[in-house]
């Protein structure tokens, strides 16, 4: 006759190798995983060329000729686009790509094992401080611009930077557009 101790023994012998397994698995499954999201972001530079086309695209969407032609700008107007438009650019890209590299240092540290929250609070911090910047930027560049403008090509401007704004905004609440629904800022190009 069996002795029942020893086939509770028995059982929970079984138990725990079935459970031992079932951990091996899913350790196994998680090191596949953080090791293949790693190399997704080790091949992922700051800007991809998805992310060039687009850039390119919005630089012509944007560019001095789009202006000139949406607004009727004289060449009077244009010489005095021609002297902001550049300084506002240069100072756009080069925050557009610190707001890049930020957000990929931030990636890479999200996905390692034992991430530092503190370097996480840090990047996120600096990035809400590039933002804020581009947006100054802006209003800077928009005023700037009103002011070589009369009264008409004045509310042809808000208007244009009124679509700007609002697609911004949309792309954000949808999740839809470039990069999932986040953008890089204003790629505005002569």
């Amino acid at each position: 006759m069996n002795n029942p101790k020893s086939m509770k023994t028995e059982n929970k012998g079984q138990w725990m190798i079935w459970a031992i397994v079932i951990l091996v698995l899913m350790n196994v499954a998680t090191i596949i995983t953080v090791v293949h999201s790693r190399n997704q972001l080790a091949g992922n530079g700051p800007m991809q060329e998805s992310d060039k086309g687009m850039s390119e695209s919005a630089s012509m969407q944007y560019s001095g000729r789009f202006f000139r032609d949406s607004l009727g700008l004289s060449m009077d107007q244009m010489k005095k686009f021609s002297r902001f438009n550049p300084g506002f650019r240069q100072s756009v890209m080069a925050i557009n790509r610190d707001m890049s590299e930020k957000r990929h240092e931030m990636l890479i540290e999200m996905a390692k094992i034992e991430c530092d929250t503190n370097r996480l609070n840090v990047l996120s911090d600096s990035i809400g401080f590039l933002h804020a910047r581009l947006k100054k930027q802006t209003y800077l560049y928009y005023i700037n611009f009103k002011n070589i403008c009369n009264q008409q090509q004045q509310k042809k401007l808000e208007q244009l930077f009124g679509e700007m704004f609002n697609t911004d905004m949309q792309m954000g609440m949808n999740r839809s557009g470039p990069r999932g629904g986040r953008r890089m800022g204003w790629r505005i190009n002569e």
